[in-house]
């Protein structure tokens, strides 16, 4: 069992409670088309995944734990997809109303932002509202710090403050011991973030080799290419799981309300004590979101992000109620 340790079997076990006996377990390292990569006590298996082949409900996840077992037609196949305590999960953004699961039985989200590009606030928001949808504990990853912090970026922390920060260089070797620490030895972390946000370049630290390719950003605009191709967990030397992803341009939410409301506490804490419940924080009377705005304790900008990202999952929510119509 010393490889599933150290992948966080023990530490799933804590989460789910729930002990079965399997003839062969594994982990997710990574999905690809029909086929899947798990990490087992033999080694790295590639296994079938073809849902016309198995017997699952589901698409595997990097990450998920899962049963493996023979199949005489094609080596191996999945069996069970065992439960998850937590996972990333957005919009399809192949289809209009389908929920993703990018990956799954994760401890910590990483948003990783380069500090060498403008701070967008709203795209870092949507971020983070993914993250704590996902039942793991969200953080805020700066990298390339030893550029210096803009003004920007200083306003921007200032609205964050609630939310775990570890500022990272990797050329000055800041942050990373605590990145390390973070995960321990049986915990896991996965890195969201955009293109050329340097998640690739910290991985390869945390690593203490070259596992993933990097380039170099645009320098007009500080924008990157996709160097990670494909959702890939990693085992570190020094213990814990890491999962890096593909840059995101898209972050589509999905049924995320009780998280947007986490990540603007303190809009939602006003909105508590408004008049009306069902208060829009626009022309009600009695409305203790416009007064806190007018007292400087809420950001009107940020107010209205709140607001267009409320307004996205309502409509979403009655779209979905007329698909189900439908289908019915």
């Amino acid at each position: 069992m010393k490889v599933l340790n150290q992948l966080g079997w023990q530490h799933y076990l804590s989460k789910q409670g729930n002990q079965t006996d399997y003839t062969r377990l594994g982990r997710v390292r990574r999905v690809d088309r029909g086929e899947v990569d798990v990490l087992t006590e033999e080694g790295d298996l590639r296994v079938i995944s073809d849902s016309q082949r198995t017997a699952v409900g589901l698409a595997p996840a990097t990450g998920d734990w899962v049963e493996v077992v023979n199949d005489p037609d094609v080596g191996f196949r999945i069996e069970t997809i065992l439960p998850r305590y937590s996972a990333i999960i957005r919009r399809d953004p192949a289809e209009e109303e389908k929920k993703q699961v990018l990956v799954s039985n994760i401890d910590f989200v990483g948003v990783t932002c380069s500090v060498d590009r403008p701070a967008n606030i709203a795209k870092i928001e949507r971020f983070l509202i993914l993250a704590q949808d996902s039942g793991a504990k969200s953080l805020l990853l700066l990298t390339k710090v030893d550029q210096g912090l803009s003004k920007e970026w200083d306003q921007l922390l200032q609205q964050m403050k609630d939310v775990k920060t570890i500022q990272t260089s990797v050329y000055a070797n800041e942050g990373i011991d605590q990145v390390r620490e973070l995960i321990s030895s049986d915990r896991s972390l996965v890195l969201l973030g955009e293109s050329g946000g340097g998640k690739s370049t910290l991985v390869n630290e945390l690593v203490g080799e070259m596992v993933q390719e990097t380039t170099e950003v645009r320098s007009r605009d500080s924008k990157g290419r996709h160097t990670t191709i494909a959702r890939e967990l990693i085992l570190l030397p020094t213990g814990g799981v890491l999962i890096d992803t593909p840059g995101i341009r898209g972050i589509g939410l999905w049924d995320a309300k009780q998280a947007l409301d986490q990540v603007f506490s303190e809009i939602s804490e006003f909105a508590s004590h408004c008049r009306f419940s069902d208060c829009t924080h626009q022309v009600e009377p009695d409305c203790a979101v416009r007064a806190a705005i007018q007292e400087g304790a809420i950001d009107q900008q940020r107010l209205a992000r709140y607001l267009r990202l409320t307004e996205e999952l309502d409509e979403q929510e009655e779209r979905l109620i007329r698909q189900r119509r439908k289908s019915k």
